[in-house]
């Protein structure tokens, strides 16, 4: 089995939604360590370094911030190497996307209609993510052959570190995504954003090229009540064409006159 017991990860989960980063870290290192291929355990470990490394930087302990972020960024990157390495770690790889290990575009039909009747139902709030790579920096580097694929899947393994079980990660199209939060506001859900960018542009990408610079545009939008998923997806799209407006590389939420 590879996942921890409900009750572990909720509390677990309910102590980062509270600001408790070091005590969700205390709760999931020992599920972590019992079973490697804990998914969702590795996933809020990665979320509770990071947020533990910008609390650090905050307070101007930046050999503390930094000490946090290689060890966030060492759980991201053995969580993609196990993912590689076994094979059976998708139980259905043909509803995933090969390169990014995210998935693909046809979950959105699949799955996004129950996600928006549930949180309709129950009052919980959801929120959509429109989220594409901006163009690779230097643009002599982005001519490099394979490189573009490269970051992609680097950048799925960063994605899936900061989603949880119940919320949906997928390539809609080439270079980009589609992220589904559950059971978010708007605040919380720009929350999440900010960190998944930061992450990518603070991800060491010097393995794939020295001058390699990455950075990702991002908008998103709530749930409403009598909203379709192409007007969901439509505010969206709108959040992401004014981050690309604004200069990229930053989160704007989607607004439609």
């Amino acid at each position: 089995m590879d996942s921890a017991p409900d009750a572990e990860v909720q509390a677990a989960e309910h102590a980062l939604a509270e600001g408790q980063a070091q005590r969700c870290r205390s709760l999931v290192e020992p599920l972590l360590a019992k079973n490697a291929l804990d998914w969702r355990a590795r996933a809020l470990l990665a979320q509770a370094l990071e947020a533990l490394s910008e609390q650090h930087t905050a307070a101007g302990e930046h050999a503390q911030a930094l000490t946090l972020y290689q060890q966030f960024h060492k759980v991201v990157v053995e969580g993609l190497q196990l993912r590689l390495t076994r094979s059976d770690s998708q139980p259905d790889a043909s509803q995933q996307d090969a390169l990014t290990g995210l998935a693909r575009r046809e979950a959105l039909e699949l799955r996004l209609p129950p996600m928006m009747q549930q949180a309709l139902a129950g009052n919980r709030g959801l929120c959509l993510v429109r989220m594409e790579l901006d163009p690779l920096q230097p643009s002599r580097v982005a001519l490099t052959p394979g490189l573009g694929d490269a970051v992609l899947r680097e950048v799925g393994a960063i994605v899936r570190a900061h989603c949880r079980a119940k919320d949906l990660a997928l390539r809609y199209s080439g270079e980009s995504l589609v992220l589904v939060l559950s059971e978010v506001e708007l605040s919380t859900a720009r929350t999440v954003c900010e960190r998944i960018r930061r992450a990518v542009q603070a991800h060491h990408w010097a393995p794939l090229h020295e001058e390699l610079r990455v950075g990702v545009s991002l908008g998103m939008t709530a749930l409403r009540s009598g909203d379709s998923i192409s007007q969901l997806m439509a505010r969206a799209e709108a959040g992401l064409i004014s981050a690309r407006r604004d200069g990229r590389n930053c989160v704007r939420t989607g607004v439609l006159s």
